[in-house]
């Protein structure tokens, strides 16, 4: 088994695809009679999926600090009772 995260499908699509475009049109040299890319295809569409795979990790990270805590705690209604006693 590999040591690589599995990428998710949908959302690393989403998120690839435009940096492939972006990445493609930077690397397109048209002339009169010629079309050149300084980089095959093929390595410009990993680097793009390596690229949003971080993307969607630093996105994972910055949610994370939103997100709650201690998810199992209950409130009830005598710990809200306690908040304007002082």
């Amino acid at each position: 088994m590999s040591d690589q995260p599995l990428f998710k499908a949908v959302e690393a699509r989403e998120v690839a695809l435009p940096i492939f475009v972006e990445l493609v049109a930077r690397n397109v040299t048209f002339t009169d009679s010629n079309v050149k890319m300084g980089a095959s295809p093929e390595n410009i569409a990993k680097l793009s999926f390596k690229l949003a795979a971080v993307f969607m990790q630093v996105q994972d990270e910055l949610n994370e600090a939103n997100m709650p805590k201690n998810p199992t705690y209950k409130l009830d209604s005598g710990d809200i009772a306690t908040w304007g006693v002082k």
